[in-house]
């Protein structure tokens, strides 16, 4: 009886040790599962911070690229627009000095200026010395110039710096074409510097009513003359 009741404790105590070994067993194999799937989680999780933090800084370089490209656009369209404008500015002055070379027609305020023959001639033997001449003529006309008239038209015709007038009798040629008295000048410009050049006391109007030259001086709104007929 003794030795049957021995046999039940070691047996009992067997189990139990068993029993302990194997929940042991399957404790520790268990937390190492749970310690094995927190160690790849945390590499996961730390891979994926790595691959946001190389994402946000590839987008920070890429924000500074496009920032950089703007202002380099920003900067062309500046030049761009500036260079426009000098083309304008070029475009215009090239047309002005068109105008004034006579390539373009031109238009713009002015003055008339009317040179006829005196009405009263005392004597047939001088005559000569009461008609327009091409010296009154051109002596009107460099004093436009002067004053900085842009065009001028004798009878309609438009003249140049280098237009030839000439005197041939009761009439002048210009640049070959003859044209009667009156003579009609006609120039744009500024009016009130203009006709400023031309009253001033011993001027060009003086020397002509002086000379029995009847002197007609208008303003015109506008004048409109034709390019020049190559």
């Amino acid at each position: 009886m003794k030795l049957r009741g021995r046999h039940v404790i070691m047996s009992l105590v067997l189990f139990v040790f068993g029993f302990l070994v194997a929940y042991s067993y399957q404790y520790t194999k268990q937390h190492a599962q749970v310690v094995q799937m927190s160690e790849q989680e945390w590499e996961k999780d730390f891979f994926y911070r790595q691959q946001l933090i190389q994402l946000e800084e590839k987008n920070r370089e890429l924000q500074d690229r496009v920032d950089s490209y703007r202002k380099d656009i920003n900067h062309l369209e500046k030049e761009f627009g500036n260079e426009k404008e000098k083309i304008r500015e070029y475009v215009e002055q090239k047309k002005k000095l068109q105008m004034i070379t006579g390539e373009l027609p031109i238009q713009g305020s002015g003055v008339k200026i009317s040179l006829k023959d005196a009405d009263y001639i005392p004597s047939e033997e001088n005559a000569n010395q009461y008609m327009v001449h091409d010296r009154h003529v051109q002596l009107v006309i460099n004093e436009l110039y002067s004053a900085g008239a842009k065009a001028i038209a004798i009878n309609g015709e438009r003249i140049f710096k280098n237009s030839f007038i000439n005197c041939v009798g009761p009439v002048i040629t210009i640049d070959g074409n003859h044209y009667p008295a009156p003579f009609v000048i006609e120039a744009i410009g500024d009016i009130q510097t203009l006709r400023t050049s031309l009253e001033l006391t011993n001027g060009v109007v003086d020397i002509l009513v002086n000379e029995n030259i009847e002197v007609k001086m208008e303003n015109i709104d506008r004048v409109q003359m034709d390019a020049k007929i190559s």
